[in-house]
């Protein structure tokens, strides 16, 4: 099957694809639909009187959205194909006329990408042997999955709209075909040889990049490749941006692709073949990164990974390019789909109409359904929902220390900012660790709440759009450091570890709700940090070079940040380290607290085998 979520008069549908037999048009079937006409057919189809279509869910409603559908798991999927042979087989033999309106014609809808809202959006880097085997440098590799996460606002679907904002310092900016893959059941410590029970479906995704942070770094002074940190803000950023994760058309259910690794892929200008690949050249496969990222976070329905560049990583887009009305980019992998979408470069020609949602509103599908949906803004800090968080994002190098502790040169305009999965972030102080834990370093820092839809925010207003401050407590598990040949490595290889040490399920421990103050009131305030049986940690957020409303004005330059999104300040001063035989036995006990905002405990154990073994039987 392939599955799609599309927007009719305003509203968000999910569904089917379909060719209605009458006018032999490509549809999207909703199930809802046709699940309230089964009473009309069963009364006007004398075969249906006593026997119902084998697919009526017993009176249960179908989720509203794809990722709800996904979260049935493999009883819902079968209950779907049921459904599609039936309207399929009645369309054809049967009564039409009352079956019809359950179709909905694509070229009357609009198709967004399959999952609108990812929680999840890991793309992986340099997962293609060009990178390796191009580069006369390279003569080892560190084989584990190395990435970043995209963000909502990323996300556009079929004949969507990729914004170019900026002047001529966007380019050259680039964008190349991968697949994205579609988790469909939770699950934890998925070995490889169990991964693809995990795997819903496929679709593609458009990883595109702009230069505007790239430009930025290298205004003043050349920065690129001082320090890691700066090479990834400059290079990822730009993938972050606005609309630039395109994704779609469908999600193409697994049962569709035999071998996911025997498929042709290929991207189009105007028409024009620029690329084409081959998806059996990914270094690390599907299972790999599903057993990787599930040894330190649980995966659930509708997050997507999209597995790298397959062949040329980047194919330029010049300002001498036409960004007419008339111009499309299309990328295909075969038998998942064709997507195709508009580039729009503003500062050359905003062809929209003025009234256009995407011109007028917003360019990104989540960032318009906030303001359709009435949730652009949190009335105030008792809103705030920790467990609801879209995106977390961290500064790297933020304080005064950081050239004598980590060799992170001093930074004040554009500070090094990564963002990281939402579901990383907690207010639970009983946390789990994940059975692979060892060595924890344990760090305090200062972390502030987006109160509304971020864009463009100058210094004048930043405060109105920050909801309060809170104090975090950091878990980052060493044991990722442990998957790396450091004799052999390069600076990504070396330091992605360090991000992912705190990508666990609630490493990141904050206050329920966040605490109104001004920022003047927060960045003179005393840190204290315990832990107990280790030590304790006392200092203070003068140390922070950046404070909250000066990174809220960088970010929002690039992107869109989301109410309810967490932004930290970064690590300050030295982490307390409780060893790996601590760690397994009694767990991590302490509290952090920050002056003026209140304290909280925390309180983590690692699982165990047994719960281990528990969570991989999850499922379907």
């Amino acid at each position: 099957m392939k599955l799609a979520t599309f927007e009719v008069n305003g509203e968000e549908k999910w569904g089917f694809l379909a060719v209605n037999p009458r006018t032999e048009q490509e549809c999207i079937v909703v199930p809802h639909d046709v699940e309230a006409v089964i009473p009309a057919l069963c009364r006007y189809t004398s075969y249906f009187e006593l026997s119902k279509p084998c697919f009526i869910g017993e009176g249960k409603e179908w989720p509203k959205d794809l990722q709800g559908f996904l979260e049935m798991g493999e009883p819902g999927m079968e209950l779907l194909r049921k459904m599609e042979r039936f309207v399929h087989d009645y369309a054809r033999e049967q009564d039409l006329f009352l079956i019809e309106p359950c179709f909905y014609p694509l070229d009357e809808i609009r198709l967004k990408s399959p999952i609108p809202r990812p929680r999840v959006y890991w793309g992986l880097v340099q997962n293609c042997p060009s990178f390796f085997r191009n580069d006369p440098k390279r003569y080892f590799i560190n084989l584990y999955p190395q990435g970043h996460e995209r963000t909502q606002a990323s996300c556009v679907g079929q004949n969507g709209y990729m914004v170019f904002n900026g002047d001529e310092d966007v380019f050259p900016c680039g964008f190349t075909i991968e697949m994205g893959v579609i988790i469909g059941k939770r699950g934890k410590y998925i070995p490889a040889s169990r991964a693809m029970e995990y795997v819903a479906g496929y679709t593609n995704v458009i990883d595109a990049a702009l230069r505007n942070v790239q430009n930025d770094y290298n205004r003043t002074e050349t920065r690129m490749g001082k320090d890691w940190y700066i090479d990834a803000t400059a290079s990822w950023i730009g993938k972050k941006m606005d609309t630039m994760g395109a994704m779609g058309p469908y999600l193409t259910t697994k049962d569709e692709v035999l071998n996911p690794y025997d498929l042709l892929c290929y991207s189009k200008q105007d028409g024009k073949i620029r690329d084409r690949g081959f998806s059996g050249e990914m270094v690390i496969g599907i299972e790999r990164a599903i057993e990787y990222y599930s040894s330190f976070a649980e995966l659930r329905p509708g997050d997507v990974f999209h597995m790298g560049a397959m062949q040329v990583d980047g194919m330029r887009m010049l300002p001498e390019n036409s960004f007419g009305p008339e111009n499309c980019v299309e990328v295909g992998i075969e038998k998942v789909g064709d997507l195709r979408v508009q580039f729009i470069w503003p500062y050359k020609n905003d062809w929209r109409p003025e009234d256009d949602p995407t011109r007028a509103i917003h360019p990104a599908d989540a960032v318009r359904d906030l303001y359709a949906n009435g949730t652009d803004k949190l009335s105030g800090p008792e809103a705030f929902d920790a467990h609801a968080v879209r995106h977390f994002w961290i500064s790297h190098g933020n304080y005064e220390a950081a050239e004598k502790n980590e060799g992170l040169m001093r930074i004040t305009d554009v500070p090094r900012m990564l963002n990281n999965p939402g579901r990383v972030v907690s207010d639970e102080t009983n946390g789990r660790l994940a059975r692979r834990a060892t060595t924890v370093k344990v760090g305090i820092e200062l972390c502030a709440v987006i109160g509304k839809v971020a864009y463009k925010v100058t210094p004048e207003t930043a405060h109105e759009y920050i909801l309060g401050y809170s104090p975090l407590a950091v878990m980052n598990d060493q044991s990722l450091l442990e998957d790396v040949a450091v004799e052999f490595s390069n600076p990504q290889e070396r330091n992605i570890p360090l991000l992912y040490a705190r990508w666990g399920d609630g490493y990141n421990v904050m206050l329920p709700h966040p605490i109104a103050k001004e920022a003047e009131d927060v960045m003179h305030a005393k840190m204290h940090l315990k832990v107990d049986g280790i030590g304790e940690i006392d200092t203070s957020t003068e140390e922070y070079i950046v404070d909250a409303e000066g990174i809220l004005v960088s970010l929002t330059k690039y992107l869109t940040l989301f109410p309810g999104d967490v932004v930290s300040l970064g690590r300050i001063s030295t982490l307390l380290e409780v060893p790996a035989d601590i760690v397994a036995k009694d767990g991590i006990h302490g509290t952090a607290g920050i002056e003026g905002l209140g304290e909280l405990p925390f309180h983590f154990v690692k699982d165990t085998e047994a719960e281990e073994a528990e969570t991989v039987r999850e499922g379907f």
